[in-house]
């Protein structure tokens, strides 16, 4: 139900969350004013009451430690500095992704947060959360119940609670004199649980035992093993039957410890058997939402690390500008009669830039590209190498790549993010017919929307802003097939456009006909060749093949 209240108030949330790191940013320009960080703690006080209503208790501490840190930093305790900043900023980033996880999958995952809030409390010297703070399952949870209940009246329940004490402590005994060898005492104990539950039936203190049983099972199976903290518990256990032999039946309509309880689902939750009782025990308490497997933890901390999709599109239109500079600057140089190498240096700087971009969208293969070429651009510029063809050749190509992977992160979002950073290619990893889907469609509707300004400067000589947008559309589907690693349609689709971009474009003329036919070849090859990617049955060899001699009939090449 909480979840489902989410919903209710999700985008209220979700505003108060982008004006607080739009206002965090207003501070971070002008920083002399702390007006904006006393809204930003004004702002995140009301999103941590909504979120205590709710009773989304992980979120709600986030947005506490979050608050607590604009505070500290507004007082003055800590420093405004860029590490501080960074924090903040990520967690402010996080928020939505993780709100966004609970209103739609519906189930918690606290240890992924884990991380960022402990980056936010030693911002103020606090002391870090351990992985048990955050283990904090439902304990009002019914368990089911399939075996038959004996409805003992009170003083034959206290006798026979006492025939299993006695069992319970033989059992016991046994483990703590063999802890080597404990099966026999385990068996003792993994019997009691089981009548115990007979005889208690629906009452609370059952859930102990039948919790109980499972660790047992799973200790029996060797899912976990024996420890101090273990063989502590079932310490307890022998007081809480005693006080059903004490008390009887009044003793059953009372709570069992809840640090009891919650100290055997924590080891319930580390147990790695797949017995029927632990399973059982897992399922219903949703353990393993709160002790994940890493691969689920890996994946759920990628998610929440964001940046939301609405953020993740303006960064990429900003990453593209950057692009277009280098591209251009580059571009100049390549066309230059008598090119300066020093031209290149302001290249530096840009690359070095997008590359920390890359790295806060968690594009870490992408970033270490982007910077082996602003140590290559740097080299050349300062003469320590000189700018030859085949290396400005694999630069251009390596910037296409990584272009083509911030497009696909601009669509994809943070589902892109993991697929983009696999080392395999990319028709080697799990889920790649979603992303080739989305490829496929995004280049043809590039290609669709190029065609028709060529027609029209055929038809009226006449440069409008549609034609002067071809050659960046191109470019782009050049990187979906580059960052896809089809190298040969990415570099015939590349010379088809700077042909465009020479001759439509920069000489504003109208080629010979057997020319014009050639080109349009070439670019419905390209389509067809997107077509065999969606799965269709041509031979996507052929038709690159035709492409490469009418492309030869235009270049002359």
């Amino acid at each position: 139900m909480k979840y489902s209240a989410l919903t209710w108030v999700k985008a209220t949330i979700d505003e108060s969350l982008k004006q607080t790191r739009q206002t965090l940013e207003q501070f971070v320009e002008y920083p002399s004013d702390t007006a904006p960080l006393q809204q930003c703690v004004n702002w995140l006080h009301e999103i941590n009451g909504a979120l205590k209503v709710l009773e989304l208790q992980t979120a709600a501490l986030l947005v506490q430690e979050l608050e607590l840190t604009i505070k500290s930093l507004l007082e003055g305790r800590i420093e405004n500095n860029e590490s501080t900043y960074d924090v903040l900023m990520r967690t402010l980033i996080q928020l939505p992704n993780y709100l966004d996880h609970l209103a739609i999958v519906q189930h918690d995952i606290p240890l992924a947060l884990l991380p960022q809030l402990n980056k936010l409390r030693i911002l103020r010297s606090q002391k870090p959360l351990s992985q048990n703070s955050f283990f904090t399952p439902d304990l009002s949870i019914v368990i089911p119940h399939h075996k038959k209940v004996a409805n003992l009246p009170d003083e034959k329940l206290k006798k026979y609670m006492q025939q299993m004490r006695v069992a319970y402590q033989k059992g016991l005994v046994a483990i703590i004199k063999k802890p080597n060898q404990p099966v026999e005492g385990l068996k003792f104990i993994y019997t009691v649980m089981q009548r115990l539950q007979q005889a208690t039936g629906n009452a609370p203190i059952s859930k102990v035992w039948w919790v109980t049983e499972g660790i047992i099972e799973a200790l029996l199976q060797k899912g976990i093993e024996i420890n101090k903290s273990i063989l502590s518990l079932l310490k307890q256990l022998d007081a809480l039957i005693n006080k059903v032999v004490q008390h009887g039946q009044a003793a059953l309509h009372v709570a069992p410890p809840k640090a009891l309880l919650i100290n055997l689902l924590y080891f319930a939750a580390l147990a790695r058997s797949k017995g029927k009782q632990i399973t059982a025990v897992k399922k219903t308490y949703q353990l393993n939402d709160y002790l994940p497997n890493k691969n689920t933890l890996a994946a759920a901390k990628l998610m929440f690390a964001g940046p939301d999709i609405e953020l993740m599109k303006i960064v990429v239109t900003l990453l593209k500008d950057e692009f277009s500079r280098v591209e251009e600057t580059l571009d100049i140089f390549n066309r230059a009669d008598n090119p300066s190498v020093t031209e290149l240096s302001s290249l530096v700087t840009i690359l070095r830039s997008m590359a920390n971009t890359l790295g806060m969208l968690g594009l870490n293969v992408q970033r270490q590209s982007i910077l082996k070429q602003a140590i290559l651009i740097l080299d050349i510029s300062e003469g320590r190498k000189q700018p030859d063809f085949p290396i400005l050749l694999d630069m251009a190509n390596a910037l296409l790549k990584i272009y083509g992977a911030v497009d696909i992160l601009g669509v994809q979002g943070v589902h892109a993010k993991q697929r983009l950073q696999q080392t395999t290619e990319f028709s080697e990893t799990p889920q790649f017919g979603i992303i080739l889907s989305v490829v496929v469609n995004e280049a043809k509707i590039e290609l669709a929307q190029v065609i028709q300004p060529l027609v029209t400067f055929i038809d009226t000589n006449e440069q409008d802003d549609d034609l002067l947008d071809v050659p960046a559309r191109l470019k782009q589907v050049e990187g979906f097939l580059a960052v896809l690693s089809h190298n040969k349609a990415a570099k015939l689709l590349a010379q088809c456009n700077k042909y465009i971009e020479k001759v439509f474009i920069k000489e504003s003329t109208v080629p010979a006909e057997e020319k014009l036919k050639a080109l349009a070849d070439v670019l419905i090859a390209i389509e067809l060749y997107l077509d065999t990617l969606a799965g269709n049955p041509m031979d996507a060899d052929d038709i690159l093949n035709v492409a490469e001699r009418q492309l030869s009939l235009i270049t002359g090449n």
